[in-house]
């Protein structure tokens, strides 16, 4: 879908897409410059964004596609994305009030953890392309901007709120598992809990009580696992929105496979086991 997209700048948007996908102009490859300004200016455009990809330049080709379509990103950086989910508590506990980082990348599931490891997140999040929140964009990145002044996201983040929102799908992050049957189930002693119970089970967790420890970071696993069945799903969606109407567009592009949580559940096992 990247190499499909066309708004690439102003002047460049979505009327204009919509327009050549129609006219059978789906791939940056099938353009030829037309003799007018904003025929110039599409061509300089796809040129740019074509040397951006060549070279990975992942920075530039967020700046030139609007932040709002940086999902479309997904069906070639899907396999580097990582997969977060923030949790913060009432005690003081040192950065922002975080009291844990979930997160699923390349190298697996991971729980960054207040009061033991939390210091290590900026430095483990250096190799990734995409960053992939729920609710993100108000909540996990202002946050661990507070608490991390020297970290920079990636300049590829999708916030699949929003992405899900615009398919009509509203609602939390389990609410959504949930209605869209993806068997994303989660353990029955995690479908009651919520971020305050959580937030309960840390204080108890710091107090030496191990069993609310786990709980507390199998909840917070689980969310971040969650999130990369929910993008898979949101992307095939928008896709299939736009493709419906194009067939040059249902011909350049593919949907991705949405996985389930069962090649992870025995390293969240791990982490568990292990605190």
């Amino acid at each position: 879908m990247l190499q499909c997209t066309f708004q690439l700048g102003p002047g460049l948007g979505p009327a204009r897409e919509k327009g050549l996908w129609t006219s059978g102009i789906a791939r940056w490859a099938d353009y030829s410059v037309s003799g007018d300004a904003k025929g110039s200016a599409l061509r300089a455009a796809i040129d740019a964004a074509t040397e951006a990809h060549a070279a990975r330049d992942l920075e530039r080709l967020a700046a030139l596609i609007p932040s709002g379509e940086h999902w479309r990103l997904f069906g070639e950086l899907g396999a580097d994305a990582a997969y977060l989910d923030i949790e913060t508590s009432d005690d003081v506990v040192g950065y922002a009030g975080i009291s844990a980082i979930g997160v699923l990348d390349r190298s697996g599931p991971r729980l960054f953890l207040a009061e033991r490891d939390l210091h290590l997140f900026p430095e483990a999040t250096r190799s990734w392309s995409m960053l992939v929140t729920f609710n993100g964009l108000t909540f996990d990145v202002p946050i661990l901007r507070r608490a991390f002044p020297d970290w920079r996201p990636p300049a590829l983040h999708v916030d699949v709120r929003h992405v899900l929102g615009r398919l009509g799908q509203r609602g939390t992050l389990k609410q959504l598992e949930e209605r869209l049957a993806l068997h994303l189930t989660r353990p029955e002693h995690l479908r009651a809990l919520n971020a305050s119970g959580a937030s309960a089970l840390f204080r108890r967790g710091r107090e030496g009580d191990r069993e609310a420890l786990r709980r507390f970071a199998e909840y917070n696993l689980y969310d971040a696992i969650g999130l990369r069945t929910l993008m898979a799903y949101a992307y095939n969606g928008r896709l299939e929105a736009l493709a419906s109407r194009s067939p040059a567009l249902r011909a350049a592009t593919r949907p991705v496979e949405v996985p389930g949580r069962g090649d992870v559940v025995y390293d969240v096992s791990k982490i568990l086991l292990a605190l």
